[in-house]
């Protein structure tokens, strides 16, 4: 079970760089695609992304939960540190707010930390109570500002 201890916890920042490599992949695995070239043309293509008023190649909307997987030790860390037995861990929910573009090139800083916990359900019936685990992530850019929020909910049985 999670460790309620760990409410207020802050993580320590980590910074990656937005590899277009990365984007493509990710695209094609969310539609499902064999190849690269049949994803939408901004999520592969430099010249299409900045015809259709990005930067560079832009991400996919959900591409931000990458972010906990490729920083800090991943989401074993994350859960390891909360103490969240991942064979009793279903993610809930993940809420997306930008702010701003995040593209190819740009350098990222992920600052998370663990905004709620609390028991659901009926305590002392077995199999009818859970615990709920809400981490909260501010993402800013090379340039300081902030592009993205980001509020994830785990539940663990």
């Amino acid at each position: 079970m999670a460790d309620i201890s760990k409410l207020g916890m802050v993580f320590p920042s980590y910074s990656i760089q937005v590899q277009k490599n990365k984007i493509a992949e990710f695209a094609a695995a969310v539609g499902q695609k064999d190849n690269i070239d049949d994803i939408r043309e901004i999520y592969r293509d430099e010249e299409a992304a900045k015809n259709n008023g990005y930067e560079q190649i832009p991400i996919p909307p959900t591409f931000a939960i990458s972010f906990v997987f490729w920083t800090g030790g991943g989401l074993s860390a994350i859960l390891e540190t909360l103490g969240v037995d991942i064979c009793k861990l279903l993610h809930s929910e993940e809420e997306y707010d930008y702010l701003g573009d995040i593209c190819a090139g740009d350098v990222i800083t992920r600052n998370m930390k663990v905004a709620d916990m609390y028991e659901r359900g009926r305590k002392g019936r077995a199999g009818w109570s859970f615990f709920v685990t809400v981490l909260e992530t501010e993402v800013t850019n090379q340039r300081g500002e902030m592009v993205l929020k980001a509020r994830t909910t785990f539940i663990e049985r």
